[in-house]
């Protein structure tokens, strides 16, 4: 009788086992991935529900003071107001110097009852909540164009499309942003503000005429004073599930261009409530960004 070799018997028996061991390794690779990846999304939907949940404390803070300003700092100078004048035409007062001074004092409080209804305005504005994004953005316009700061040309497809009410306060809060940063580094003498309302996509792009910057060179600037400027626009942007484009060189001027999904048309419904929109796992990071 024929003896076999034992390698000949154990060979098959190691192939198996190695080929066991390899589809073992494989799959608790895969698995390790796959509870990674579980963990990456558990941590950026926590990261959007924080963002949420600051934007949220943030609007509700501006609400809060634009009410103070008008209702309470507002009425005060306007009784102050009141009162000087009712001093000045009751006193029969004839000395012309005293009458100068009180002139100017009535100019100055005028200048500052602006000043309130203007910031109060900038906190919350009225027009937003009551007629939507475009005619906010007409608004603002004007206001620039009172102030003389800035010329703002506005275009949209629509001015009467409504948005639901969070969406259109983190677009009209961007307006702001770039508004402020152009203001403070631009130099410029015009901006563009185009907001075409899309089917599948609501689209804002901003440009302004102004010296330009280098991206790179902005955002380490912004990160060693603590500031929020790019990072706040891509925030606000993830939000709504959008993205951000910036672009921007020395001497050319700046460019940005969100581009955010089309709400459901059911989801447009307006109030007085900041009301963040759902996160499913997408980071400010994915979303928002930058060239």
């Amino acid at each position: 009788m024929k003896v076999l070799d034992p390698l000949i018997l154990i060979t098959p028996v190691m192939l198996i086992l190695a080929v066991g061991i390899i589809v073992f390794v494989v799959l608790y690779q895969r698995r390790m991935l796959q509870h990674q990846e579980h963990l990456r999304q558990l941590q950026l939907v926590k990261q959007h529900q924080l963002l949420e949940a600051t934007f949220k404390a943030q609007e509700e803070e501006r609400r809060r003071v634009a009410r103070d300003l008008h209702d309470e700092v507002g009425a005060m100078l306007a009784l102050v107001k009141l009162n000087l004048h009712q001093l000045v035409t009751s006193a029969n007062i004839q000395d012309v110097a005293f009458l100068a001074k009180a002139h100017n004092m009535k100019q100055q409080l005028d200048e500052v009852l602006g000043s309130v209804r203007r910031i109060s305005h900038d906190l919350m504005p009225v027009v937003l909540e009551k007629m939507g994004l475009a005619p906010a953005l007409d608004a603002l316009r004007r206001s620039l164009a009172s102030s003389g700061q800035l010329e703002m040309v506005v275009h949209y497809n629509e001015k009467n499309k409504r948005l639901p009410p969070q969406h259109e306060l983190l677009l009209y809060r961007m307006v702001q942003e770039l508004l402020n940063n152009t203001l403070k580094h631009a130099q410029a003498s015009q901006v563009s503000v185009n907001l075409e309302f899309a089917t599948e996509e609501v689209k804002l792009l901003y440009s302004d005429n102004g010296v330009g910057f280098d991206l790179a060179t902005m955002r380490q600037e912004q990160e060693a004073k603590g500031g929020l400027g790019i990072m706040s626009l891509q925030s606000r942007t993830a939000l709504l599930h959008g993205s951000i484009t910036i672009s921007s060189e020395p001497g050319a001027g700046t460019t940005a261009e969100i581009i955010i999904p089309a709400p459901e048309p059911d989801n447009t419904q307006h109030s007085n409530t900041f009301k963040p929109v759902s996160a499913h796992g997408v980071s400010a990071t994915d979303l928002g960004h930058s060239r």
